[in-house]
């Protein structure tokens, strides 16, 4: 065999694969155990396998990040330059980390609404739309940037034509 990934098949496994097999190995001192004491860790396979996944994708998120600050610290040499002005270099910045920064504002506005319900009839004397109304209608947003954070109910008449 020439390198270990030809040596570490799944065809080539004395023992076969079992996700749910128990693993003990021993912990990398400074890290899970006291740097003199050799501590012994016990895992399930599947559970050391999502542990390396992550790893991988955190070292992968870390690589980029570092990129961009190491790119950052150029541009930072750049803005300091005083023929820059304060909303250049925060569009600048904007513009370098891809992020869109927004202001919240409220708005107070009317709705009007039309609704068409059928009654029974032996109810029809007591029936109250603002009580039934109140209960049944909701306002709510399709969008994640909108956020209803209130309504009332003012008014609710009656056609009975």
């Amino acid at each position: 065999m020439k390198d270990i990934s030809e040596a570490v098949t799944k065809d080539n496994l004395e023992v076969p694969y079992n996700p749910h097999m128990l693993v003990t190995y021993k912990a990398i001192a400074g890290t899970y155990a006291e740097p003199e004491a050799a501590t012994y860790l016990t895992d399930k396979v599947t559970d050391i396998e999502w542990a390396l996944h992550n790893i991988r994708v955190d070292r992968d998120a870390y690589y980029k990040l570092r990129s961009k600050v190491s790119g950052l610290e150029e541009q930072v040499i750049e803005w300091s330059n005083p023929n820059y002005d304060k909303d250049e270099v925060i569009a600048g910045i904007c513009e370098y980390f891809g992020i869109n920064p927004t202001k919240q504002v409220t708005v107070t506005g009317t709705i009007s609404y039309e609704v068409t319900i059928d009654i029974p009839l032996d109810e029809v004397e007591d029936f109250d739309a603002h009580y039934l109304l109140g209960d049944e209608l909701s306002v709510d947003s399709n969008s994640s940037n909108v956020s209803v954070e209130t309504w009332n109910l003012e008014s609710a008449d009656v056609d009975w034509g």
